[in-house]
């Protein structure tokens, strides 16, 4: 019985099926910021109410699962959709006042990511 649970959970890891957060994820997605101040204030106000909470549809700020499939159609496509919105991501991600390069910095701030 052990053996069939062992290589069911070995596909479900092959498969692509989808993969949850765990604390560490969590933890890193409540209480990580941008460096800079500004940003930091932007994402706050901004990206935090659904980006740092599981669940909500968005991809959780840091968990690579979540940004993988959307950092592979190309970061200049992601910040588009930031920008123009899409689904229930609201155009300019509810930042009015954040400029091309501060969505792009937040966008690669949540995704973990220098591209």
């Amino acid at each position: 019985m052990r053996a069939l649970l062992g290589v069911a959970v070995l596909l479900a890891a092959c498969s692509g099926a989808k993969q949850e957060p765990g604390a560490a994820d969590l933890q890193w997605a409540e209480s990580s910021r941008p460096a800079s101040a500004q940003l930091a204030e932007r994402y706050e106000r901004s990206c935090m109410a659904c980006h740092s909470v599981n669940g909500t549809g968005a991809p959780l700020a840091g968990f690579a699962p979540h940004w993988k499939p959307r950092i592979d159609k190309g970061i200049d496509q992601l910040v588009r959709h930031a920008s123009e919105g899409f689904n229930a991501m609201p155009a300019m991600g509810a930042c009015n006042d954040c400029s091309a390069d501060d969505l792009r910095a937040l966008t690669l701030f949540m995704a973990r990511s220098g591209t």
